[in-house]
């Protein structure tokens, strides 16, 4: 993300990739049809997806209106679609929060099997799903016996964009245990003048409440905790109370409070960013498209400073969070071929090999593999692409009523940074726990959860987890 020139430059490439498309499917069969879906605004989104569209409607006749919203307004609009059976809904954006698992519970997705086999609506190249990287496969499954509903596209990943100039100078470790983790943090928390008051803080994450949990979730599993556990019988509880996911609440909560600006308590990650590119910062921990920021040269006061690395190890091991975005079909919609003829055309190798070049990490293996793709940093290419082969997509609790359960672990964050003694947040945890078996136990009644919560995936060597910190040079620091 050497700047939006890339972006830019990527979007003008998208323009001239008429005639690309898999000749052995009629892409234009379905000509004169409107289609409708629902998205989220997102620099990614932006900056290649809905761009796209145009392109699809020129190559197909298909026309794609598009209402594009914030994230909770999305989920809410299509809520009340589905809930309606409304017919004029027919595309469906899923976003980082296992709203398969919640629709598919309700009934409310088609299942893509049928189609992904019908050769007249599916190119014979496709791959599917033997080009797309583990971590994107292992994602939105909740309920046993889930249908093939959706087609992840990409997978952002939880990573730790670090100051490579500030770990040189200081000649500090770069990091690949938490221990690792908050020495460096402890050693760039740096007093310039000497005033009392750090002009850079040695970390920066999201620190306050619900919103919390999807920037600790990578801490939580490398701790080897867990949003829930499923017990012999089938049911799901609560795991948040459990000694190593306690441990995560700990560690993550002294990181806010010890080494990080007070603003992170309220900050959103668009603010982190900022403050993160201002240079007032050495590390944070956030998703991998925010380093584009760092590196404008135009809004960054540290471009070509910063760079991306593996969240580090904990005592369990790596396992990278990737929240994901994929897209289903609405049961309902009276367009479901020719909306699938947009996936299928939107998730070609070509069209996802684009996308890659503009910047947005993919779940193609090719887009990653392709000669032609250059990654704006060696360690973000190398990082970016291990967490999307290795990660688990449980960004958030992984539960219908996600909300109210999102809010019970916020409350325990709150504790862990307000106060930060072990029995508080114990306390607390123990406290939440009980309240979310409470609601799970009501909102998920019947269903069977044995074996099918999503698992870890395979965990990160030394290597893979030194790839990224190799790959910048940086692998000799703080010897």
């Amino acid at each position: 993300m050497r700047s939006m020139k890339i972006i830019l430059c990527a979007i003008f490439f998208l323009t001239g990739l008429s005639s690309f498309a898999s000749a052995d499917v009629n892409w234009r069969q379905f000509e004169g049809t409107t289609l409708n879906g629902i998205y989220f605004t997102a620099n990614y989104i932006d900056a290649w997806f809905r761009p796209m569209a145009k392109k699809f409607e020129k190559e197909t006749g298909i026309k794609v209106r598009f209402q594009v919203l914030v994230g909770p307004q999305m989920r809410k609009k299509q809520d009340i679609m589905l809930a309606g059976k409304d017919p004029q809904l027919d595309l469906v954006m899923l976003q980082m929060d296992n709203r398969g698992g919640k629709l598919t519970a309700a009934g409310h997705l088609e299942d893509l099997e049928p189609y992904l086999k019908d050769s007249s609506l599916t190119p014979s190249n496709y791959d599917y799903p033997g080009d797309w990287l583990g971590g994107c496969l292992n994602t939105e499954k909740v309920i046993i016996g889930q249908p093939m509903n959706n087609i992840v596209w990409s997978a952002q990943a939880q990573l730790l964009h670090i100051r490579a100039d500030l770990f040189k100078k200081y000649n500090v470790k770069v990091p690949t245990t938490m221990e690792e983790l908050e020495d460096a943090a402890r050693k760039l928390t740096i007093d310039e003048n000497g005033d009392g008051k750090p002009e850079v803080y040695g970390y920066l994450s999201r620190g306050w409440g619900r919103l919390t949990t999807a920037s600790f979730a990578t801490y939580l599993f490398n701790f080897g905790g867990s949003w829930f556990k499923t017990l012999p019988d089938g049911s799901k509880v609560s795991n948040i109370n459990s000694k190593e996911s306690v441990d995560a609440f700990e560690f993550y909560g002294r990181m806010i409070r010890d080494y990080a600006p007070k603003s992170a308590l309220s900050n959103k990650p668009p603010q982190n960013a900022a403050l993160y590119a201002a240079g007032k910062a050495a590390m944070l921990s956030a998703l991998n498209y925010w380093h584009g920021l760092a590196d404008d040269p135009k809004k960054s006061r540290i471009s070509g400073k910063s760079t991306t690395i593996l969240v580090p190890a904990g005592r369990a091991g790596s396992f990278p969070n990737i929240p994901t975005t994929s897209l289903a079909i609405s049961k309902y919609s009276n367009n479901k071929k020719a909306a699938w003829l947009y996936i299928a055309w939107m998730t070609q190798k070509h069209i996802m090999l684009a996308g890659q070049k503009a910047a947005v990490p993919m779940c193609r293996k090719s887009s990653w593999t392709d000669a032609s793709y250059n990654p704006p940093t060696p360690a973000w290419g190398k990082s970016a692409q291990i967490a999307a082969d290795y990660g688990i997509a449980i960004a958030k609790p992984q539960a219908i009523a996600i909300g109210q359960i999102r809010d019970l672990a916020g409350e325990v964050m709150n504790i862990a940074i307000r106060d930060g003694r072990r029995s508080a947040i114990q306390a607390e945890a123990d406290k939440a726990a009980k309240k979310i078996n409470e609601i799970v136990a009501k909102t998920e009644k019947g269903m069977d959860f044995s074996g099918a919560l999503p698992k870890f995936a395979k965990k990160l060597n030394q290597s893979d987890q030194l790839a990224p910190i190799k790959a910048e040079g940086l692998h000799n620091l703080g010897n």
